[in-house]
């Protein structure tokens, strides 16, 4: 019976133990309710957004993981800390999403639980995405110039009283080029003959010359520098000293039918490929023309030497027109740069081929091809600078990541033509460009390595034309070099599909350091650095304008 007792007393006791042993052997789950964090899209890499907290009724060491949300990598999470930082900037973009919401899991070996961790992204207005217009212009215009001084059949420079006087001169020029000149008629204050604003037409539509007599496309115009004052005409007062301003400014016609003055006549030697050009004195210093020494010049677009309407441009036709002068117009066309190469004459006729635009990292250099090194196989920059063809270098560069985009444009862009690319980048990306030079074997126009920032350093987009002093010829090293618009390997005279010249043995992407001008005679021109941008101060090639236009 004690016995029994014994067990009745000891039992609540032994329950009571073994409920406590219980308790103690289960594990209670963490406790985490998840945060809520902000972040600027321009943020730097490895920025600490705040501490995850949690805690475990045992005390127990925590783990912390996203277990997803975490799209591209954006955010690090210490596993040991909870603590949360920027993984990936790249990632983080207003634009493309305002709000991370991570699902992070926190663990104390046994039990996990999940919370959601939200991170709200603040817009950066000057990270925003800006729209650009790049326009390409060609701007191919002043070809070639010559001064006419010496009548025929004299040996001194000077002027042309004589019925039938004449002078002659000579020059060259290809299909697509005009001629305009101007020679002062002497028994006036400011009067000059000249064909209007478009030039003499060279050559037919065949591609044959023009020959015969050009007198009907010749007028005279008054410079508007000058009253009209027979006591001021040139052949009275030589020095000017009694000549008054004009208070008509505007250069205007005079008269459309000079046939009575001059005759002007054009033929063609197809052995030197030379035209020449006669103007000679029909009426006579007795019937009141005479004329006097002049300037020619082979141009692309109109307006070479002036335009009806507007005032001299004041680049030497005043000096023809007043003094029968025209070495200030000579010297303003075959100007020099720093370098030693033209400031304003071109180099060459050529169109330009619909070209690619692309955008890249500023850190780093460009993505299509490498100055020194060979053409990149498969990036399409030979087809592109042999054939005009982008389509290969678009697919590369996109398939590279890069953006890139083709020329809006279809057709080869001639002088006074331009063609355009519409691109998207953010502050930190530059752009580039490469458009065929059509008149060679494998010659490209393209920034140099580095390329264009597309803005400036407070993140403002850039805009205007300053920026294509960076932009030079190159030769892409991939076919034998024939002389510039005559080789019959060249894109516009080679047989269908293409890529039939000689391969180069300097396969290096290399500038175009030397040129030698066989359209129109004016022998070699040498730019070291390949420079093409007009009126580059150093002078060069004068062949494009690179226009940057933020469009939002």
């Amino acid at each position: 019976m004690k016995r029994s007792l014994l067990v009745l007393l000891l039992l609540p006791l032994a329950l009571l133990f073994s409920c406590e042993d219980d308790d103690e052997s289960v594990n209670l789950p963490p406790s985490f309710s998840g945060s809520v964090f902000s972040v600027q899209e321009n943020a730097a890499n490895g920025m600490v957004l705040g501490m995850l907290t949690a805690s475990d009724p045992e005390n127990g060491t925590l783990t912390f993981t996203i277990a997803s949300g975490n799209t591209g990598d954006a955010f690090a999470l210490d596993e040991n800390t909870g603590e949360l930082t920027i993984n990936s900037m790249d990632a983080i973009d207003f634009e493309s999403a305002i709000s991370f919401n991570l699902n992070v899991t926190v663990s104390d070996g046994e039990n996990t639980v999940t919370g959601l961790v939200v991170v709200n992204v603040g817009d950066d207005a000057l990270d925003n995405p800006t729209t650009f217009k790049i326009t390409v212009h060609n701007i191919i215009n002043y070809l070639s110039t010559v001064v006419f001084n010496t009548p025929d059949g004299a040996a001194t420079a000077g002027p042309i009283p004589a019925v039938d006087g004449s002078y002659t001169f000579r020059f060259k020029a290809t299909p697509g080029t005009n001629l305009s000149f101007a020679t002062m008629q002497a028994m006036s204050n400011d009067w000059f003959f000249a064909p209007d604003g478009d030039g003499i037409t060279l050559f037919n539509g065949d591609g044959s010359p023009v020959e015969g007599n050009i007198t009907g496309q010749i007028m005279l115009w008054d410079s508007g520098t000058e009253e009209e004052d027979p006591a001021a005409w040139a052949t009275v007062d030589p020095d000017d000293a009694n000549g008054q301003d004009d208070d008509d400014t505007r250069v205007r016609l005079v008269e459309s039918d000079v046939s009575e003055y001059i005759s002007v006549y054009l033929e063609y030697d197809g052995v030197t490929a030379e035209f020449e050009v006669t103007i000679t004195n029909i009426a006579g210093g007795a019937g009141g023309v005479v004329i006097t020494p002049g300037l020619a010049v082979v141009h692309a677009q109109d307006y070479p030497l002036f335009k009806t309407g507007k005032p001299d441009r004041g680049y030497g036709i005043k000096e023809i027109a007043e003094d029968g002068n025209p070495m200030v117009l000579y010297d303003f066309f075959n100007e020099q740069g720093s370098a030693g190469a033209p400031l304003r004459l071109s180099s060459s006729y050529t169109p330009l081929a619909p070209g690619v635009a692309y955008v890249f990292p500023g850190a780093e250099s460009d993505p299509l091809f490498t100055q020194g090194q060979a053409v990149v196989d498969g990036s399409g920059l030979e087809l592109l600078a042999e054939d005009g063809s982008a389509a290969t270098a678009v697919s590369f560069l996109n398939n590279n990541g890069i953006s890139a985009v083709a020329a809006d444009q279809m057709a080869p862009v001639f002088p006074g033509e331009e063609m355009t690319f519409i691109i998207t980048a953010k502050p930190g990306y530059k752009f580039g460009f490469a458009t065929m030079f059509i008149e060679s074997n494998d010659w490209f126009i393209s920034f140099n390595n580095d390329g264009v920032e597309l803005f400036n350093t407070d993140g403002t987009p850039k805009s205007g034309t300053d920026y294509s002093i960076q932009s030079y010829l190159y030769d892409a090293g991939t076919e034998v070099d024939q002389p510039v618009g005559m080789g019959a390997d060249q894109a516009p005279r080679q047989g269908a599909g293409g890529n039939v010249g000689a391969a180069d043995d300097n396969t290096s992407v290399r500038r175009v350091g030397e040129l030698n001008d066989v359209q129109f005679g004016k022998g070699v021109i040498t730019s070291s650095a390949g420079v093409v941008s007009q009126e580059d101060p150093r002078g060069g090639y004068n062949l494009v304008l690179v226009e940057i236009e933020p469009l939002n």
